[in-house]
C-alpha cells in the first residue's frame, strides 16, 4: 500500500540527509555549520537559530548538502514559520521625474560655461603663439641617467614589489542580542565590554582576529558584504579566531 505522508521540512530534510548516508558531522563540515545548527534545523527549532539572513542562509546551504532544492524547502520553512523567515526588506529607491532630470542637467551646463569661457580664453592666445613660431632645430639625444634633485634616504635603489594578495578585507560584526564581546585584532584589544542590540562593528582583517563572547548565535558576520556562517547557538561560549589565511572557510557556501 502507498506511503501518502506528507512530511514537514524538517522531518524530510532528516530522511534526505539519511538517504545520502550523510551523518550530521559530516554535513556540518561540508557547510561550515555546526552540528548544533543542523539537528535544530531537523528538529524544526527555527527559532534557535542564529536571526536574520543567517537562517535563510544555513536552510540553503544543508537543503543543497542534502540533494534537496534550496528554494524549495526554503519556501516549505517559511510556510511553517512565517514570522521567523520572513524576506528581507528590499529598499525602493524613487526615480526622479524628467522635469528635475532636465533642470538638473541645465543647472549643470550653466555651472559649466564660465569654465569652458575661462580656457577658451586661456588657451587660444597659447595655440597662436605655438602655431606662429617656427619649429625648433632637432637636437641630438644624449642618454643621461635619471636623478632625483634630492637623494633619499639609503639612496637609489630598486622599489619594493607590491604585495597584490594583500587585498583590502573587512569583517562586520552585528550583534542581535545584548551579550559580552571581546575583540582583539593583531594583538590589540579593539571592543571588549557588553554590546547591545543593533550595534556594528566594521573591522579591517589584518593577520587574525580573535572574537571572545558569551552568547554565539548573537554575534553574526558579513566578510567583504557576504554570509558568514554561523558561529554557534543560542548560549554557546563564542571562541573564534578568523585568519587572512582561512577567512574563506568561514562564508556561508549557497
Amino acid at each position: 500500500m502507498a506511503d501518502h505522508r506528507v512530511l514537514d521540512p524538517a522531518a524530510r530534510l532528516r530522511e534526505a540527509r539519511e538517504a545520502k548516508g550523510l551523518s550530521l558531522r559530516q554535513v556540518a563540515d561540508a557547510t561550515k555549520l555546526s552540528v548544533r545548527s543542523i539537528e535544530l534545523l531537523e528538529k524544526d527549532s527555527v527559532d534557535s537559530l542564529p536571526e536574520g539572513i543567517y537562517r535563510r542562509a544555513i536552510i540553503r546551504a544543508v537543503a543543497s548538502e542534502v540533494g534537496l532544492k534550496p528554494e524549495q524547502l526554503l519556501n516549505e520553512f517559511t510556510a511553517r514559520h512565517p514570522a521567523l523567515l520572513s524576506a528581507p526588506v528590499t529598499a525602493v529607491v524613487a526615480q526622479p521625474s524628467a522635469r528635475s532630470s532636465f533642470q538638473t542637467g541645465l543647472a549643470v551646463i550653466s555651472g559649466m560655461l564660465p569654465l569652458v569661457a575661462g580656457i577658451v580664453y586661456f588657451v587660444l592666445p597659447m595655440t597662436r603663439s605655438v602655431l606662429s613660431e617656427p619649429a625648433p632645430k632637432p637636437v641630438a639625444a644624449r642618454a643621461k641617467p635619471a636623478r632625483a634633485e634630492v637623494v633619499p634616504v639609503g639612496g637609489f635603489g630598486d622599489v619594493p614589489a607590491t604585495d597584490t594578495r594583500r587585498v583590502p578585507v573587512v569583517v562586520t560584526l552585528t550583534i542581535s542580542s545584548r551579550c559580552q564581546l571581546r575583540v582583539v585584532a593583531d594583538g590589540n584589544e579593539v571592543v571588549g565590554r557588553t554590546v547591545e542590540q543593533g550595534e556594528t562593528f566594521p573591522l579591517d582583517l589584518g593577520d587574525e582576529l580573535l572574537l571572545f563572547g558569551d552568547n554565539a548565535s548573537a554575534v553574526q558576520f558579513s566578510i567583504n558584504g557576504q554570509a558568514g556562517r554561523s558561529l554557534g547557538a543560542q548560549g554557546d561560549a563564542l571562541s573564534v579566531r578568523i585568519g587572512r589565511d582561512d577567512y574563506q572557510d568561514y562564508l556561508v557556501r549557497h
